[in-house]
């Protein structure tokens, strides 16, 4: 696991210097990322109808993306899941000849190169990207696709970019909506996101999967909705939704939280009241006694639970956190694997990110022995009593 983790920061890596080192910037017509994943072949959509009943297909967007639309036989494996590599190897050989297919959104969607990428790394052969992406397959082959729930999928329920861009708003629009009465704004990130916030009265703080059983059940249907998630890609999900259960005024925020990160007059940092840091003593002592940590492991664990921003959740930018320890790159990441394989944390990294959920008794923002620590308790260790 600590390998996979390894390549997939590499992988990130690596496009992040290609981009800064100016890489070819004449691609295929249409596919402009081909050219910094020389390595990963492309297949195209009549080659993947032609080989669909044998080929391997990996979806490796989220969840929700993939309830949204998919490819029918697809399999889901998020790019971040934490067994990747594992669960690869248990689909397909590494010298099967039958083609392993990795897809997402189109033809900007780098997360698809990466999976190919990190697949190759990893020794498997016979690998493919479909960069064509998932809307041009349900154009192409409906009855192979799945879209809001029917297969085949219906083409004309595909939201056009056109129809996506209508229903953003920027932020000084969003602000005038938000003020109007019966409106009803809505944060979508997750917690471990929440370092900036609008500075707009009455938001709702909804995660996503709570947030469709809401719109789901219709009990909005007459209030104006604004919803806002981080970077403004997540909401375009989230229109299929509002769409198929009958909301007709709803808008997001261009661009998120991130087109106004900058802007104070905006935004405001989350200041959490009354939220220390709570540790079990008995679990430090037996992190203090384990003879499999040596300094730097502990060295690395002592930042992340100074870091603790939301229940057991620590967003740290690598390169500061690096640079805070004076750690290069590959100890730094050492630990944090050994940390998640001796179960005292868990982690996945997104580009130069790093989110660690670590063990609740060691490190809880909040009122210990609730519900929410009781479930975060059980994932970590389901044997674990809630009363220590």
């Amino acid at each position: 696991m600590s390998r996979t983790r390894t390549l997939l920061f590499a992988c990130a890596l690596l496009l992040t210097a290609a981009l800064r080192a100016g890489a070819p910037a004449r691609a295929a017509e249409g596919y402009p990322l081909r050219a910094y994943y020389p390595e990963v072949a492309p297949i195209t959509t009549e080659a993947l109808l032609k080989d669909y009943d044998r080929a391997v297909i990996l979806d490796i967007r989220s969840r929700f993306e993939y309830d949204v639309a998919k490819i029918n036989k697809a399999v889901l494996l998020p790019l971040t899941d934490k067994d990747f590599a594992a669960k690869l190897a248990r689909l397909r050989a590494k010298n099967d000849p039958t083609p392993m297919v990795f897809y997402c959104n189109g033809h900007t969607c780098a997360k698809s190169y990466q999976a190919a990428q990190l697949a190759l790394s990893l020794g498997f052969g016979h690998v493919y990207v479909y960069d064509a992406g998932i809307f041009e397959w349900i154009a192409m082959a409906p009855d192979k696709a799945t879209l809001m729930g029917e297969t085949p999928a219906r083409t004309g329920r595909i939201i056009s970019p056109e129809a996506f861009r209508d229903r953003q708003v920027d932020y000084d629009r969003f602000a005038t909506l938000a003020a109007e009465p019966d409106t009803v704004v809505i944060d979508i990130r997750d917690p471990f996101q929440r370092a900036l916030i609008p500075r707009l009265e009455g938001i709702r703080n909804i995660p996503l999967d709570p947030l469709l059983d809401l719109v789901v059940s219709r009990i909005w249907t007459e209030k104006r909705l604004l919803f806002f998630d981080a970077v403004g890609k997540q909401v375009r999900w989230l229109q299929y939704f509002l769409e198929s259960y009958g909301y007709f005024e709803y808008a997001f925020l261009k661009g998120g939280v991130r087109a106004i990160a900058d802007q104070p007059g905006k935004v405001r940092p989350v200041i959490e009241a009354n939220r220390s840091i709570v540790s079990n003593q008995e679990m430090l002592l037996t992190l203090t006694a384990d003879t499999r940590l040596d300094n730097t492991d502990r060295k690395v664990l002592s930042y992340l639970l100074a870091n603790v921003k939301f229940n057991n959740y620590v967003v740290v930018d690598i390169p500061a956190a690096e640079k805070d320890m004076e750690l290069p790159h590959t100890l730094l990441m050492a630990s944090v694997n050994k940390l998640t394989r001796l179960k005292y944390a868990d982690h996945s990294v997104a580009q130069s990110t790093l989110i660690v959920q670590v063990d609740p008794r060691l490190a809880w923002k909040g009122t210990v022995g609730g519900k929410v620590w009781q479930e975060k308790l059980a994932e970590f260790d389901p044997t674990a009593n809630p009363q220590e």
